[in-house]
């Protein structure tokens, strides 16, 4: 009974972390948009003065679709509500993928019996996911480009936009996702399954995957859309899920949260990054920060698998 009443206790603070990631998007967008002034002019500054210099700009800018007031003035930009919806769906489908997947490794366990797999052998399904999950994603989020961020050369999410002075180099990020968060995932993804009874279909481990299907989505936003101030909005959800996924696993095992929770540092200084970034990177037609929240654009949020998007 205990242990049932532990279970509940888990299910219960999951979903409650899901429903307010769920309405986090929303609620900024409605409150941006009360908050906002109807009409906007065009800043005095010039570009110039708003940014940090950077060897590195974008020769593109999407083009960002605002209401009209019909005197030449601008007023505040549209919320994507489209995109926004696509956001959450692809989330479901994603966590639907996954959830059949574990449940379908679980009943094919008990079927050939096998139940003391060893960590090692457990490792590379969570790696993989850990580094992959973006495959049962529909978004076109691809990640920046391994090779030539590790040579400091442009790639989509990296050196595509002007970036803060204190941004770590290229070989850093591919550093800590290979060989610091993957495995970390991983292993204490095998300590959950060995302690939670040999169950990949758990509350505990389906946490880390939302924190990955978040992840996902918010790739697309920053990477593939390069919208730089629903970004901030989004890694502040990345970085909820991923505190969510590590106090799920230490209820499971307290060592496997405490490793888990070792990346809480990475995702600050992520953080923070994005919002630098946002800071220096102004609407190129009005100057102005970009909302926190997604804008209508002419170029539509789109799902990948239908529509053949372009890949690097």
């Amino acid at each position: 009974l205990r242990f049932k009443n532990r279970i509940a206790m888990r299910v219960l603070t999951s979903h409650a972390i899901l429903a307010l990631l769920s309405v986090s998007f929303v609620g900024s967008t409605v409150a941006f948009t009360l908050s906002r002034p109807a009409i906007s002019t065009f800043p005095q500054k010039p570009w110039s003065a708003v940014t940090e210099p950077s060897p590195f700009r974008s020769t593109t800018t999407p083009t960002r679709l605002h209401e009209s007031t019909g005197s030449g003035l601008e007023t505040a930009p549209v919320a994507d509500y489209d995109a926004l919806l696509k956001y959450h769906a692809a989330i479901a489908i994603q966590m639907g993928l996954i959830c059949g997947i574990f449940k379908g490794l679980d009943i094919g366990v008990d079927l050939v019996g096998i139940q003391d797999i060893p960590a090692w052998g457990l490792f590379p399904i969570f790696y993989a996911l850990s580094l992959k999950s973006r495959t049962l994603n529909p978004l076109d989020n691809q990640r920046p480009n391994l090779k030539n961020a590790v040579e400091g050369e442009q790639s989509r999410g990296f050196g595509d936009r002007a970036m803060p002075s204190w941004t770590p180099p290229g070989p850093v990020f591919p550093i800590m996702w290979l060989l610091v968060i993957g495995p970390i995932r991983a292993y204490s993804s095998a300590l959950v399954w060995e302690a939670n009874g040999h169950h990949f279909f758990d509350p505990a481990i389906l946490a880390l995957m939302f924190h990955l299907a978040v992840g996902d989505v918010w790739n697309t936003m920053n990477n593939s859309e390069q919208r730089f101030g629903a970004s901030v909005t989004g890694v502040l959800c990345v970085t909820a899920s991923a505190l969510n996924a590590a106090y799920q696993y230490y209820t499971v095992d307290e060592f496997a949260g405490n490793l888990l929770g070792l990346p809480m540092i990475w995702f600050a200084v992520a953080a923070s990054l994005i919002t630098a970034t946002w800071k220096i990177n102004p609407d190129s037609t009005t100057g102005e920060l970009e909302p926190l929240y997604p804008t209508v654009r002419e170029r539509k949020t789109t799902f990948a698998w239908f529509s053949g998007s372009d890949s690097e």
